[in-house]
């Protein structure tokens, strides 16, 4: 696939899930295949210590240098309304190159609704087959936390989809719905309209983390 960013509507996909289907449409899709596809994805958090590099000419590199820290990138896609309705899919590895000592606090994730202050926000622990559900600001059943099967470890690809429709929101890993949909009683407090994809490490320092994303989607309704 290249590099899509359109308004048309270009695919129509029945994505089901737990026995519930919804109807979306393809807006944007990346595989990394250029350098101008790579290219496309910009810092948006993290600063110096983030670094983002182009793995094997086929997926987008991240390196978390210290520890406890947030790398994000912003995809060039973004809401032209307040609280868009957007489900963002990527393939996710925690590589193997990351320090076994960083391995258990490592992450990957992609987020939705984001700027400086707000985000729904899915996060993979492969090491620990943990996940979390994180709404920024706190608030309502956020954070969600818990473990699943359907987590590959690191070194291996994990499959995330984060959907925000309204103000119901899904997370699934590898096709498995880890969070049933649940309803925000505030999402009026996201203003964010950004789209991400991130990694990180949640403790620690000194020892960096290595990521990689491919296969980067995103659908409306």
């Amino acid at each position: 696939m290249r590099l899509k960013i359109t308004t048309a509507v270009t695919a129509l996909v029945l994505v089901a899930s737990g026995g519930v289907a919804a109807a979306t449409v393809v807006i944007y899709s990346n595989d990394f295949s250029s350098r101008k596809e790579f290219r496309s994805l910009q810092k948006f958090e993290g600063g110096k210590p983030c670094r983002k590099f182009w793995r094997g000419k086929e997926t987008f590199g991240v390196e978390v240098k210290d520890g406890p820290l947030q790398c994000d990138f912003s995809t060039p896609l973004s809401g032209d309304s307040k609280e868009p309705d957007h489900e963002i899919e990527a393939a996710a590895t925690v590589l193997d190159s990351t320090s076994k000592g960083a391995r258990r606090d490592a992450y990957v994730g992609v987020a939705l609704r984001a700027d400086k202050s707000s985000r729904y926000e899915l996060r993979v622990f492969p090491d620990t087959r943990t996940f979390e559900l994180r709404r920024r600001p706190g608030g309502g059943e956020f954070p969600i936390r818990g473990t699943s099967e359907a987590i590959s470890r690191t070194g291996k690809e994990n499959r995330l989809k984060l959907r925000a429709f309204g103000d119901r929101i899904t997370a699934l890993v590898n096709k498995t719905r880890v969070v049933p949909e649940v309803v925000d009683p505030n999402p009026d407090e996201l203003n964010g309209r950004k789209t991400l994809i991130v990694a990180g490490r949640d403790g620690g320092s000194g020892k960096s983390v290595e990521g990689s994303f491919s296969d980067v989607r995103i659908r409306l309704p």
